[in-house]
């Protein structure tokens, strides 16, 4: 009993329960059930702040090209709620068979299925969705970021967005591969992280050439006003000096 209720405690871990979730004298029929919402609980947060960003950019929009962006922003959340749930799916059925075996057997011993099981999955999982997340991140703050400039900037969002894609493909093959026990699902879930912290680099990169080409544009316009005013100078001096000829 001691061993389960630490294998629990452990699994409640890994998939990012807090200290709400309750443990009762008898915890077999409510291990898996207890497991599952920890499990969903992190995500649904997830998706909710997601949300949030939606209705922020909303309201802080200028026209209509920046709602469209918000649009966008909204069909990213429906696309994260998607990932996390694949990326999840596999120790949902783990927990799910636990659960069933634990509820058709009258006695915990009789049962052949236990938490333990699990936490391998689990563990793989929880990395699986912060490398998710952390690319879902920058695709919200791109989009957020450009809801108040030109349409045209939004081709870089769609760009991150099509490489956290990618990274989602890959998190799903990882858990695949975990569930069947398959030695290449490490590798599949660092080359998602690493995909990921690529493109951490790229949106710096994006952010700083849209930060010069926006101080290129300052700059030109202070000088094209400076040669405006110069020439409505040398315009106005031009009339002076045909006033005083004619006189």
């Amino acid at each position: 009993m001691t061993l389960r209720l630490s294998s629990l405690c452990a699994l409640l871990l890994a998939v990012g329960c807090s200290s709400e979730a309750k443990l009762g004298k008898s915890p077999e029929p409510g291990q898996a059930s207890a497991a599952l919402q920890a499990l969903t609980a992190k995500d649904e947060t997830a998706v909710a702040q997601c949300g949030q960003a939606v209705q922020r950019c909303e309201q802080q929009v200028p026209d209509a090209g920046g709602a469209a962006v918000c649009q966008r922003l909204a069909q990213h959340c429906g696309e994260l709620q998607e990932h996390l749930s694949e990326a999840r799916s596999h120790v949902v059925g783990c927990l799910n068979g636990v659960q069933a075996c634990q509820e058709h057997a009258p006695e915990q011993a009789q049962c052949s299925r236990d938490v333990t099981r699990c936490e391998p999955l689990a563990q793989g999982a929880q990395q699986d969705r912060d490398t998710v997340i952390q690319c879902s991140d920058k695709v919200q703050a791109c989009l957020t970021r450009v809801a108040s400039l030109p349409a045209a900037a939004a081709v870089s969002c769609e760009n991150i967005a099509a490489a956290c894609e990618r990274v989602s493909a890959l998190v799903a093959e990882a858990g695949r591969e975990r569930a069947e026990g398959s030695s290449g699902a490490d590798e599949h879930a660092k080359k998602a992280h690493d995909a990921m912290e690529a493109i951490g680099e790229e949106a710096d990169n994006d952010d700083q050439g849209q930060d010069a080409d926006e101080a290129d544009e300052a700059d030109e316009a202070k000088e094209n006003g400076a040669h405006g005013a110069a020439d409505a100078g040398r315009s106005h001096q031009s009339e002076d000096t045909d006033e005083v000829a004619d006189d």
